[in-house]
């Protein structure tokens, strides 16, 4: 078996438009298109986002090109300006007891870490947890049976640790095709078999990061849009069992880290809520060692509404489990509205936009602050640093417009956003 670890210079960045190293769908196919909602909330959810490089690390030509495409921007498609920027929050994480963190992406990704001191000054300053976008799943840090990875992974750990972050891990496994690696399609052997590989797969990962990661989403995205469990490789070898096998043996290794499950639109998708739920009480049955729930949080501006968020959280709540906000971005824009699809896109964002943004995150975030005692609350990481590096640009909205998602601009500059995040967590008027 070849393990490889090393040091050297950290490449950290924001999980990106051009590189799509955000959520976690499969770049090569278009995003899934989750079960329509009901009528009184007739608005389409975001489906699980884009997560691999557009360009595969090594690429020499993804800094030039991240630092070309961040000037252009940092002007007025940036949406940012003085009109719409705010009362600047002076520390963010400072408001919570818990971790407030931020998705980030390393190695020769767009939008890279190293080449923006502002970028750099915005994590330093303002988040307490790191997530990284790409380099701690499968495919990075078991690319053959016998062969881990983990100098990229190793190095990113250290920057964290030199720099006062905890990390929350993402993720040991992932049912997307370009993340599953090349052995496990081709492996041959029966049940048995394959939960014995995945075993070592987890326990090998696990007990290299045991003490260094505060939290592992341990299972990510195992479940349909509209119920039932996801027929990924892994359930047709396997049925569900490697779902709980995946927590049995991630917590045999690492007794400390807070152990998730890790799924999109688990707070829009009443059914997909319900196969969770089902999933989450078999596992209270057989003492299955679940710390949380990740709820990603890829949202809209009006949907789903403030209730429904809250009566997911507390779904896990009830079960005396953490809920962590893991990847949260609001976009302007909802491609799947009818406002939308009749050509009615917002181009700029205008002041009233920002401040209607701006109270959406508060909302959010003072949902999730009434709902889940300080005991349960694993976290709120947002998806991303500015809003040209965000996913959406590229995987939702395709290139043809801008969009402002996240909390800062392309100059990392404070949005309003940022303060509805931070009003939110101290438990201010949301408006």
């Amino acid at each position: 078996m070849r393990f490889f670890s090393a040091t050297f210079s950290v490449c950290l960045l924001v999980s990106a438009c051009v590189s799509a190293c955000g959520g976690d769908a499969d770049p090569g196919a278009p995003a899934a298109t989750p079960a329509p909602p009901a009528a009184a909330e007739a608005v389409a959810v975001i489906a699980a986002p884009a997560d691999v490089p557009a360009e595969m690390p090594g690429d020499p030509a993804a800094p030039a090109l991240a630092n070309q495409i961040d000037d252009v921007m940092t002007g007025s498609d940036s949406g940012w300006s003085e009109k719409t920027s705010g009362a600047d929050v002076s520390k963010l994480s400072k408001l919570a007891k818990f971790p407030v963190g931020v998705s980030v992406a390393y190695g020769n990704e767009a939008f890279s870490y190293t080449n923006s001191p502002a970028q750099q000054a915005v994590i330093k300053t303002h988040f307490s947890q790191l997530t990284a976008g790409n380099i701690m799943k499968m495919s990075y840090l078991h690319p053959d049976r016998d062969t881990y990875n983990f100098t990229q992974a190793d190095d990113f750990v250290k920057f964290a640790k030199d720099n006062g972050k905890t990390l929350h891990a993402h993720t040991l496994i992932w049912h997307s095709d370009y993340q599953v690696p090349a052995f496990m399609k081709n492996y041959q052997g029966d049940k048995a078999a394959w939960l014995a590989m995945l075993k070592t797969h987890v326990q090998t990962i696990a007990t290299h990061f045991s003490g260094k990661v505060a939290s592992w989403d341990v299972v990510n995205e195992a479940i349909n849009d509209g119920g039932g469990y996801r027929n990924s490789l892994f359930y047709q070898k396997t049925g569900a069992d490697y779902i709980e096998q995946a927590f049995i043996n991630a917590r045999a290794v690492d007794q400390k880290a807070d152990l998730y499950y890790n799924d999109y639109n688990i707070e829009a998708d009443a059914a997909k809520l319900r196969t969770l739920t089902g999933m989450l009480d078999g596992f209270r049955a057989r003492s299955v060692p679940i710390t949380g729930v990740g709820f990603q949080m890829h949202i809209y501006m009006d949907y789903p509404s403030v209730s429904t968020i809250s009566a997911a959280f507390k779904q896990a709540v009830d079960r005396n489990l953490k809920v962590k906000i893991t990847e949260l971005d609001i976009p302007i824009n909802n491609p799947f509205s009818p406002p939308y699809q009749a050509g009615d896109i917002k181009r700029e964002l205008t002041p009233a936009l920002a401040q209607a943004q701006k109270k959406r995150y508060c909302e959010v975030v003072k949902a999730y602050m009434d709902t889940v005692p300080a005991n349960l609350r694993g976290g709120v990481t947002v998806w991303g640093v500015s809003d040209p590096s965000s996913w959406l640009i590229s995987d939702l909205f395709k290139n043809a417009h801008a969009d402002w998602p996240l909390l800062f601009d392309g100059a990392y500059r404070q949005k309003p956003a940022m303060r509805g995040v931070a009003d939110g967590l101290s438990g201010k008027a949301c408006i």
